[in-house]
């Protein structure tokens, strides 16, 4: 019988993204554990980067484990990379499923039951995202703009219950994969750590382990769509670039065994950044549900931050 392992990726402090009025970390936190908590004999772990308030701590400690990252806080790159060696470091099995998940997602209710449920059903797929968006025509413009290559060739949509899923083309750091399929492709997903100090490339990773060759005629020198700036920094950073698509290319053609990436049409968690939140679930009325549940809990210091963000929203 395999295993979920339910894996929470949290740093105390903020960054600068752009965020929509009703967010905070004890929102993404409670949605998550409220989702995760869901599926049955889940192994849920919160992965520390650095000290969190106590209360979003109290919150953990009741519904999982904690695993504290030592001498953090440590940077992006490496808290990445020990969230993704937990698997060899625990001992889990191949057949398991592990779900990583970043703290500015909000989850809904029924984000990793629905997972448990395509990891039954879609029994050819590798890679799971809880959302997002499918190009709505084979044109130039939707390649463009989804950073397609032009040999790109989604599988077929796949219904498992009452949700259909589609082959996606990447997505960021939160996914979900069969232990098995992540350990193949560990040489990948390190590769595309490589070229930066303080981000990977999601995008990359994604398209690589799913057979994908990345970049296709001058992309080579310069990039994806997107990717190269037309100042004196930008020129340099492109072709300090070029080896690294060389190799990136080479690594796809290598990958005999593709990999696939589904997601359900209708998004099950929501990118707290603006811009980034879909339509197609009321986020506002989860996020309201997600409050209910943390004060009915007991976790009344949860509910009240999270209440306070709503109401001025």
């Amino acid at each position: 019988m395999s295993t979920h392992h339910l894996v929470y990726r949290s740093y105390g402090g903020e960054n600068l993204k752009n965020r929509p009025d009703f967010y905070t970390k004890a929102l993404t936190l409670a949605s998550f554990v409220h989702a995760a908590s869901k599926l049955q004999d889940a192994d849920i772990v919160f992965v520390n980067n650095g000290p969190v308030p106590s209360d979003r701590l109290a919150l953990m400690e009741a519904y999982g484990r904690v695993v504290q990252i030592d001498e953090g806080p440590v940077g992006l790159l490496d808290s990445y990379r020990f969230s993704l060696g937990l698997p060899d470091r625990e001992g889990w099995s191949d057949d398991d499923v592990v779900s990583f998940n970043e703290d500015d997602y909000l989850f809904h209710p029924d984000a990793f039951v629905a997972l448990g449920e395509a990891t039954l059903g879609l029994s050819q797929v590798s890679y799971f995202a809880l959302s997002g968006e499918s190009p709505l025509d084979d044109s130039p413009a939707a390649r463009l703009k989804f950073r397609l290559p032009r040999d790109w060739q989604p599988q077929p949509p796949q219904i498992v219950g009452k949700r259909t899923w589609f082959n996606l083309g990447s997505t960021t750091s939160t996914f979900s994969a069969r232990v098995g399929a992540l350990r193949a492709d560990m040489s990948i997903f390190l590769q595309c750590t490589r070229p930066f100090k303080r981000r990977y490339l999601d995008h990359e990773t994604c398209l690589l382990y799913q057979g994908v060759v990345p970049y296709r005629g001058q992309q080579i020198l310069v990039g994806l769509p997107g990717e190269l700036q037309p100042t004196l920094r930008g020129v340099a950073r492109t072709v300090f670039l070029v080896p690294f698509r060389v190799a990136l290319n080479v690594r796809a053609r290598r990958q005999l065994e593709r990999h696939v990436l589904y997601a359900p049409t209708t998004g099950l968690a929501a990118h707290l950044e603006c811009g980034l939140v879909g339509a197609d679930q009321d986020w506002l009325a989860v996020a309201d549900d997600v409050a209910d549940w943390a004060g009915s809990i007991g976790f009344g210091d949860v509910a009240a931050r999270i209440r306070s963000r709503l109401v001025a929203s």
